[in-house]
């Protein structure tokens, strides 16, 4: 292994989701050709701790071997989250040669009731506890077409932690870490959760969006007020038009040193 493989390795072992984020910023060609190079658990963290449209883009480059595998010794919330972005044709055939049990498993966790917190939710913009004010701020900037009031925090298990109020991430000092500022009581809606049973939560007197997490407490996307008003304003009306948001790429840390070696690497 050569010093490059070395140093990028355990940087991959010791600060996974900086990693992530660096990995995003990549084609999607460039990381799928990186992961298949990887060992499974390796290309497994990654993938569960980048955006979930952009991991689902890499996966389905990946060669069909290396994504069965990943499917089936990758947890269920992760199977989950990853086959709500595939082409159903690709996700049909990719079940059809993964173990009956899992196939099973994923496709229970993928059928969700009309007009429920699941079907409308949204992916989240999610950092982590650990990350700077600075970079917390410049996830803002390259994604200020999708803001919220809030960034979401998860753990590198994609465990819901709190949020960071964009107000209070603004006026923080840069050299703070969001785990100084972040507020960890903050209301959630489980996926199967009919719309018309949120929809006078007093949650939404302070918030806009409101995160959605199964049982595990493994952070899914959060659910947009626009969306589950409109579709209660629509629930009289035949043919409601199932309406979907694509997250934006998150973090940008290590970038010119990280991405170059990324780029670089199995070259």
């Amino acid at each position: 292994m050569n010093p490059d493989e070395v140093i990028l390795n355990n940087f991959i072992d010791k600060h996974p989701f900086p990693a992530a984020q660096a990995l995003e910023r990549l084609k999607e060609e460039d990381v799928a050709a990186f992961l298949e190079e990887q060992p499974i658990e390796k290309s497994l963290k990654l993938l569960e701790l980048m955006n979930t449209g952009k991991a689902a883009n890499c996966f389905a480059l990946l060669s069909p071997q290396l994504t069965r595998t990943l499917l089936e010794n990758g947890n269920i919330s992760f199977a989950e989250s990853l086959c709500r972005q595939l082409e159903t044709q690709f996700l049909e055939n990719l079940l059809s040669y993964i173990s009956p049990k899992k196939a099973t498993a994923i496709r229970q966790k993928l059928e969700q009731k009309p007009d429920t917190v699941g079907v409308l939710m949204v992916p989240a913009i999610v950092v982590n506890k650990e990350m700077s004010v600075y970079d917390a701020i410049e996830i803002v900037k390259r994604n200020k077409e999708n803001l919220e009031s809030y960034l979401y925090i998860v753990d590198v298990d994609g465990s819901f932690e709190g949020g960071v109020k964009l107000k209070e991430l603004l006026l923080a000092d840069r050299d703070m870490v969001l785990e100084e500022i972040m507020i960890t009581q903050i209301p959630s809606f489980l996926p199967e959760t009919p719309i018309k049973k949120v929809m006078d939560h007093p949650a939404w007197y302070e918030y806009r969006y409101i995160p959605v997490i199964n049982r595990a407490n493994i952070l899914l996307g959060t659910l947009p007020y626009r969306m589950a008003k409109e579709i209660t304003y629509k629930a009289d009306k035949q043919g409601t038009k199932e309406i979907l948001e694509t997250g934006s790429a998150l973090g940008e840390l290590y970038l010119l040193g990280l991405t170059g070696l990324l780029q670089s690497f199995g070259k």
